[in-house]
């Protein structure tokens, strides 16, 4: 059976989005078999980060109704024969969860889904919204751990913390949860600017990890080649071929996933000596 990740945060703008389609390539092109799924019924940019937005036919909804089967609704990616992806609808009217999405977003349903997704796939990466739904705190229960993204700034760390906190009581009395003793919860810092941490202008890691009480499971540079390469729907492999800070550290992040241990800036130039940013 494979591991499934929820990537979340309860701030938006964090790039949860960023890290889900870059971790999924990286899993694939190491040879695992991977499936990103975008579970954000709100905003749904999944599919354009991965270049994927003229791709699909069916969608995460419509397995979950019985409109389609799940064979029906994944799109493989060219680049990548072993990555995968599952769209959200481009316009869901049931969002609030009235009508039919409290009977759809069911228990039941969803672990269905995780449960299929999981027997077919060796990586299953859920990209979840800010605002939690039924179907967050659905899946909540039943993946294998989550990945709290925060953005190098005291806003989004206390947002990661908060984030955690609710993590815990979502998942913390759920007798059918697959993990025992609760969600494996784990932070990935994104944007985070070395050199501020060194001067003082930001908070270094040791404060991070303090104050969010989570096991540190990545740091990613801030990245302008990225942002830019985000518009043109390329991923962080394909810039200067995968030899940037952002792409390393990213690889890091698959490494651990594979369940091996890797230091947080293996491989990664920060422009500062590593201790400086502690």
């Amino acid at each position: 059976m494979g591991k499934s990740y929820i990537v979340t945060s309860f701030k938006g703008g964090v790039g949860k989005t960023t890290l889900s389609a870059n971790l999924a390539m990286s899993l694939a092109r190491r040879g695992h078999r991977v499936v990103a799924v975008d579970c954000d019924l709100e905003s749904r940019c999944l599919d354009i980060v991965l270049g994927l937005e003229n791709a699909t036919l069916f969608n995460l909804c419509d397995c979950i109704k019985g409109t389609c089967t799940i064979d029906n609704a994944i799109v493989r990616d060219t680049r990548c024969e072993n990555l995968y992806f599952i769209s959200a609808p481009a316009f869901y009217p049931e969002r609030h969860e009235i009508g039919m999405t409290a009977d759809s977003f069911s228990k039941e349903a969803i672990t269905a889904l995780v449960k299929e997704l999981t027997n077919r796939f060796d990586y299953v990466i859920f990209d979840l919204p800010a605002r939690p739904d039924n179907l967050y705190r659905n899946l909540a229960q039943l993946v294998d751990a989550a990945l709290v993204i925060s953005l190098h700034t005291a806003a989004s760390i206390r947002a990661a913390e908060k984030t955690a906190i609710a993590l815990n009581e979502l998942t913390g009395y759920g007798k059918d949860n697959l993990t025992a003793g609760g969600l494996d919860i784990r932070l990935i810092v994104n944007g985070f600017k070395p050199k501020d941490a060194k001067d003082g202008v930001n908070v270094g890691l040791y404060d991070i990890i303090s104050k969010t009480k989570m096991q540190l499971w990545g740091v990613v540079p801030f990245s302008i080649s990225m942002s830019k390469g985000q518009e043109m729907g390329k991923l962080a492999y394909e810039l200067y071929r995968g030899t940037t800070p952002f792409c390393k550290a990213v690889e890091n992040i698959a490494t651990r996933c594979e369940g091996y241990k890797v230091p947080l800036f293996d491989g990664v130039d920060t422009g500062v000596k590593k201790k400086q940013v502690f």
